[in-house]
């Protein structure tokens, strides 16, 4: 198998470029022949390639392509297999015990400087995961494993504390890292990769593509792994590479899609989607649907913003965070959920294509608890709970913000006055929060609109330093509920690093979580259950106020052979796509 070396790597990006200016006859495309995929990004850059690291999507979305997975859930069936594309994981047993998952570990896997893949890069960034020194969000997904050992390059071995339902699940989420590279460079001083030169030029990698460089505010230019393993991709990676481009807002990227300079929009903004399904009707384009994988979300802030604070010291006992002076009281977030007219939030911001939802797991996941209802549209309630909240309307005009007066929190006189922090570039949002802001206003808050630029919001949002944050949340995998446990208990709220920058804490619902995940025999209706409760406690404490989920449009140019997207994976084959360069 031939290596691929630092500098026919520098050659191939020349020839990524060139092959843009050569018309080529239609044919059948071998590997590395293909017109590159050019994939759009609006927002902001990537903020860090490091998969250890990683916290924003446009970051995952070159990691997922640029490093291989330990495990994965296998796109066609859902269930997380052997062997499934871009995992090094080709087979495992199980203990009688059902604690101990032994892995064995392909060996036709290479990163780019021709070092074989081994269980040594799972053991490496395992380590540096649960060491708490990194500014990792995957540290609250690791909880329940007792050791995780590497006895030979081709075997990894996994004990738990106790049977564990979600093992695989929770094995999932750990990214191999070439461990040869990060031990030279870091050695066990995991900390020094915070804020390394490696986070924003991975010099060695190893998935489907491999990186070239990154230009900031223009592109992340990767090119073709021709030693991606074949079993993956039976034709080798068609594409010559893969391209980010970072363009200003959904407007730019959709015109520059029409113009025939990217491959595919995996957002289509909905004041533009009418115009691309017809195209679509009229064969220009290929279009695919499917429910989103996430939601848009407003999280509170329940902690002081002006002291953050990790959940949790170093001996597990939980900190005084402080409240927040509005947010830390559940009446005051269930009112801001009473006065959004989601109705006409959704014709104004998703042109009627939004579906509200009642709780942070998708209804395609087994355990979805139906029986919820989304929060509807009454300002009197709105009123009514700000009124018993201690927020009054000290003098019957409604333009004006209430005050404190009695409140737990905030002391008498302070206005009902907070920023909804937010990024620029995305049509709904900017609609949604235009929108929200004069909703919330006519019941007494005063609303400010926080927009920063991307990297800029990140820092807020993992500094904890907000009120209140708009995004969209994502990539969960609804087969497996205990993902969310990351997001919702203490153990994922360190400051700068976890996935609760909100700081929300409920022991009942930590405990829910740990049994659902330790059901005897892993009993589904048992486990639902649970997973019902946890759900019904996080409707009725609102740490977060999901605002909906929508039907997704893809679109993708004519020309691209193979495009063939499923449910939970739109790129699982992106090694096949096939396009004539231009």
């Amino acid at each position: 198998m031939v290596k691929t070396g630092r500098f026919l790597l520098l050659g191939m990006v020349t020839l990524l470029f060139a092959a843009l200016a050569l018309p080529l006859s239609a044919q059948d495309l071998g590997p590395g022949e293909g017109a590159p995929v050019v994939w759009p990004n609006f927002g902001g850059d990537p903020t860090n390639l490091n998969p250890l690291l990683i916290s924003d999507r446009p970051s995952q979305d070159i990691a997922d392509v640029i490093f291989p997975d330990f495990i994965d859930i296998n796109p066609q069936t859902g269930n997380i297999d052997p062997n499934t594309p871009n995992s090094i994981a080709d087979s495992w047993t199980i203990s009688e015990d059902s604690r101990t998952y032994t892995f064995h570990i392909r060996d036709d896997y290479f990163w780019s400087d021709g070092t074989p893949v081994s269980s040594q890069d799972v053991k490496y960034a395992y380590d540096a995961i649960v060491s708490g020194e990194i500014e990792t969000p995957l540290n609250g997904f690791l909880t329940g494993i007792e050791s995780l050992e590497a006895p030979d390059d081709r075997t990894v071995v996994v004990t738990f504390t106790e049977p564990d339902c979600t093992a695989l699940s929770t094995l999932k989420t750990i990214p191999p890292v070439p461990s040869h590279v990060f031990e030279a460079l870091f050695g066990t001083d995991y900390a020094q990769m915070n804020n390394a030169d490696y986070d924003l030029n991975p010099t060695v990698t190893g998935g489907i593509f491999n990186f070239a460089n990154f230009r900031a505010g223009e592109q992340v230019t990767l090119v073709a792994n021709p030693d991606y393993p074949a079993t993956d991709a039976p034709g080798g990676v068609i594409p010559e590479g893969f391209i980010q481009r970072q363009l200003a807002n959904q407007t730019v990227v959709v015109d520059e899609f029409l113009a025939g300079n990217l491959t595919l929009i995996d957002s289509v903004p909905d004041d533009r989607r009418a115009e691309l399904e017809q195209m679509a009707a009229n064969g220009d384009l290929q279009l695919f649907k499917s429910l989103s994988s996430g939601w848009q979300y407003l999280a509170f802030n329940l902690a002081d913003p002006a002291n953050p604070q990790d959940g949790l010291d170093a001996d597990g006992n939980p900190i005084d965070q402080g409240h927040h002076p509005i947010f830390g009281d559940v009446r005051v977030r269930q009112a801001l959920a009473y006065a959004v007219d989601y109705n006409a939030l959704n014709q104004g911001a998703f042109a009627g294509n939004g579906i509200p939802v009642a709780s942070p797991l998708l209804t395609t996941s087994w355990a979805y608890n139906a029986s919820l209802n989304p929060y509807l549209y009454d300002p009197d309630k709105a009123m009514a709970l700000l009124d018993d909240a201690g927020w009054i309307d000290d003098d019957n005009d409604p333009s004006t913000p209430r005050v404190a007066q009695g409140a737990l929190y905030a002391e008498d006189g302070t206005p009902l006055h907070f920023a909804i922090t937010s990024y620029s570039g995305n049509t709904a949002v900017d609609s949604t929060l235009v929108l929200m802001q004069d909703q919330l206003s006519r019941v007494g808050f005063d609303v400010t609109l926080d927009i920063l630029e991307f990297q800029t919001m990140l820092d807020k949002l993992n500094g904890q330093s907000f009120d209140t944050i708009m995004l969209f949340l994502g990539g969960f995998d609804a087969s497996n509920p205990d993902e969310l446990k990351a997001l919702y208990t203490a153990e994922g709220d360190v400051v700068n690093s976890g996935f609760n920058s909100w700081s929300y804490d409920n022991p009942e619902l930590a405990q829910l979580f740990d049994e659902a995940r330790t059901v005897p025999n892993c009993d589904t209706e048992q486990r639902k259950a649970l997973y019902d409760k946890i759900q019904q406690i996080l409707y009725d404490d609102l740490p977060i106020y999901y605002v909906n989920t929508t039907q997704v449009p893809v679109v993708a140019q004519a020309d691209v052979k193979n495009f063939d997207p499923l449910p939970l994976s739109l790129k699982w084959n992106i090694y096949g796509w096939s396009q004539v360069p231009r």
